[in-house]
């Protein structure tokens, strides 16, 4: 293989682009496995190629001579994203631990690539799986992550003030994601669920206020993106204390819109939610 050597990689298998990061990654299409894991079953679960294949056979085969074959498996596989497995062992988590750097170093010696595996391979503790499935149901909470911010503002440190921003993004991005459902305009299959899909949908609202709300949720984002990836140069306290403040505004414009804007209930079909100075 001559030349630079990612170009040849299948853009399927490429994280999502750095310009992309801040819209969040849309969630994963997750498949899952039960009962006698074969790996007939994985393969057709992921629509795996040869290369995943190998990486599925290493976490199956360290897995069996360790004597912990996995209870249940999930492979994930999403737009922009890497195509993962996660094995569920009934072992605690420094066994699982253990595991994992095994079947990492399985799949190293597999792989003599400078490119990555096309696969993700992970092992967890199976009270992992049930913790989180016990919660799948329950709804995310737009004031749970703004009261989140505000205790990792009043922490000390850098790292503190940078996530802090971040769920002060996560606030008002659930809360614009539940006044979006109400506005209707949900087809739209050339974009992800993330805040790109968002804001095409607010100004798809053809008002003001539906602009001005995607411009506030955009800042949030790129603020967001910032103190997630940006390491030049140091998060201070004042610019994290500056985009909570900015928070709040949104929450408070979010409130104004439904004010203004005759919304329905959630909808599953493109309609209009009339708002006060909306043209038509």
């Amino acid at each position: 293989m001559t030349g630079n050597a990612m170009t040849h990689v299948d853009l399927k298998r490429m994280a999502m682009a750095a310009d992309r990061r801040g819209a969040f990654l849309p969630t994963a299409t997750r498949k899952e496995i039960v009962g006698t894991l074969q790996m007939q079953d994985i393969v057709l679960a992921l629509g795996a190629e040869a290369g995943e294949q190998r990486c599925i056979e290493a976490g199956l085969e360290v897995l069996a001579m360790a004597g912990h074959p996995p209870a249940r498996a999930a492979v994930s596989v999403g737009h922009g994203r890497q195509p993962a497995l996660d094995f569920y062992i009934d072992a605690d988590m420094q066994t699982c631990c253990e595991l994992d750097s095994a079947v990492q170093q399985a799949i190293a010696s597999r792989f003599t690539s400078v490119l990555p595996p096309g696969l993700a391979v992970s092992v967890l503790p199976l009270e992992v799986y049930m913790r989180e499935s016990a919660a799948a149901g329950q709804p995310f909470q737009a004031e749970s992550f703004r009261t989140c911010a505000r205790e990792l503002l009043a922490g000390a440190g850098e790292m503190h003030q940078r996530l802090a921003v971040v769920c002060a993004y996560l606030s008002v991005l659930h809360e614009a994601q539940g006044l979006a459902e109400r506005l209707g305009y949900l087809e739209q299959s050339l974009l992800d669920q993330g805040q790109e899909a968002l804001s095409w949908r607010l100004r798809r609202h053809r008002s003001l206020e539906g602009r001005a709300l995607a411009q506030a949720l955009e800042g949030l984002s790129r603020a967001a993106d910032g103190a997630l990836y940006e390491f030049g140069t140091r998060y201070s306290f004042e610019r994290a204390s500056y985009q909570l403040e900015q928070m709040q505004r949104v929450h408070d414009r979010i409130a104004r819109f439904r004010d203004t804007c005759r919304l329905g209930e959630p909808w599953s079909e493109p309609r209009y939610a009339a708002c006060a100075h909306a043209p038509y």
